[in-house]
């Protein structure tokens, strides 16, 4: 999807043009989609606790409103786990880059394809964020010829309140309407709608207003978004130096962290090369001299066991979201990685002394290590199911009202009693 989206856009986003300093809590409540991939009918991903008392203290509690740093999404291989999270991803992305969109090209849309009825349909995607003591709604609906539908609305974020919700803005096609409160974002709309040799039909009203206003809601809107962090496995290398050459602290705490899990790996090596070509990395695992103390060995990367590889990939990412804030998905977590560091790393995320700034973790996950009621609560497991058809429902463990707290979660899972499991033949 990606690649979709690079052949698709003439510039890149490079993550180190955003501030990532947030003065005011800014959090994902909900995502909600429909018409991407396996999942045709619309999919909830809820990240607003419930009212169960387990662990609620890692809970973040905003004006009465209690929000979760976590959510785990199990289910059967090809279930559709990870397209829960490359739909929010291709969400993201799209906001991100539809203002450099090439105009005469079909955009990148990801529809149901086992229907002739659903190629045809939209896709939808929505976002419920927190930011500040109010609440914003903002999705957008859309083929592969236009965006149809684009809105945005507001409103008070506190308990037991019956908040009227304002529009910032609605799109029907390309005609926007802005809320009375909101000229200033009209008149740096009709920029665009008012150029006739521009087609604005693929081009969102957030993206393109966004970027052209130093500060306001949509501007913080959008900066969040693009802090937004989506991970796959095959993309975390180049990722992992930018972070531990450019972070210091995240640097120190990755050391720390990998000689726990090593304690004969003193710490990784980043040594920068400077070629024809550009900077090259080799990236060596430290080591002691057996023979001499006062000698180091270094082992080149590859060389190190797959765990070692995996922690490289997967923490600087981690200890980067956990410092700065933010929303971090990562797709089968627990590759490659030893129950106890699986464990440790959603320990962070839940102690609130660790995670000082709010960060939020989306990840799937075949592990049912921590498929229980002791690290998580109902409402942060979630299962994936795919029927006969090839379509996929979301669901949590919290929709089955006569499941009991202590009940042990993984052995009514790997039973069936929750689905979400492989087909027995």
């Amino acid at each position: 999807m990606r690649e979709k989206f690079s052949q698709l856009f003439t510039f890149l986003y490079k993550s180190d043009n955003i501030d990532y300093e947030m003065e005011v809590l800014i959090m994902l409540l909900q995502f909600k989609f429909k018409n991407h991939k396996c999942f045709y009918d619309e999919t909830f991903l809820d990240l607003m606790a419930t009212q169960e008392k387990r662990h609620i203290e890692s809970a973040i509690n905003v004006n009465g409103n209690n929000i979760l740093p976590i959510i785990a999404i199990h289910g059967a291989n090809a279930s559709g786990k990870s397209s829960v999270l490359e739909a929010l991803d291709f969400m993201f992305e799209f906001i991100k880059f539809s203002n450099r969109i090439d105009i005469n090209s079909d955009l990148p849309t990801n529809p149901f394809l086992f229907s002739k009825k659903s190629i045809k349909e939209n896709s939808e995607y929505e976002v419920s964020i927190c930011l500040g003591n109010n609440e914003y709604r903002y999705g957008f609906s859309l083929n592969k010829n236009r965006i149809d539908e684009e809105w945005l609305y507001t409103k008070k974020f506190a308990l037991n309140t019956k908040a009227t919700q304002k529009i910032i803005f609605e799109r029907a096609n390309n005609k926007v309407s802005f809320g009375k409160a909101y000229s200033k974002y009209e008149k740096t709309w009709n920029l665009f709608g008012n150029d006739v040799n521009l087609n604005v039909s693929k081009l969102l009203v957030l993206s393109n207003v966004a970027i052209k206003e130093e500060s306001g809601i949509l501007r913080d809107l959008y900066d969040y978004i693009c802090k937004f962090d989506f991970r796959i496995e095959s993309e975390f290398r180049k990722a992992s130096i930018d972070i531990l050459s450019q972070n210091d602290s995240v640097y120190n705490k990755f050391q720390k962290i990998i000689n726990e899990f090593d304690p004969c790996l003193l710490g990784i090596r980043i040594d920068v090369i400077d070629t024809d070509e550009g900077k090259k990395y080799n990236i060596s695992g430290v080591h002691q001299n057996i023979d001499d103390s006062s000698i180091q060995t270094l082992i080149p990367l590859h060389r190190e066991s797959n765990g070692t590889i995996r922690i490289f990939n997967i923490m600087p990412a981690i200890l980067k979201n956990l410092e700065m804030g933010g929303l971090l998905c990562i797709d089968e977590i627990d590759v490659k990685l030893h129950p106890l560091l699986f464990k440790k790393i959603v320990q962070m995320y839940m102690d609130k002394t660790i995670n000082k700034n709010n960060a939020q973790l989306i990840y799937t996950a075949h592990s049912t290590f921590l498929f229980n009621s002791n690290d998580l609560r109902r409402d942060q497991l979630y299962l994936v199911d795919k029927d006969e058809f090839g379509k996929s429902k979301l669901y949590s463990l919290s929709e089955f009202r006569n499941l009991r707290a202590d009940s042990d979660y993984e052995k009514k899972y790997l039973s069936g009693q929750f689905g979400a499991i492989p087909y027995e033949k």
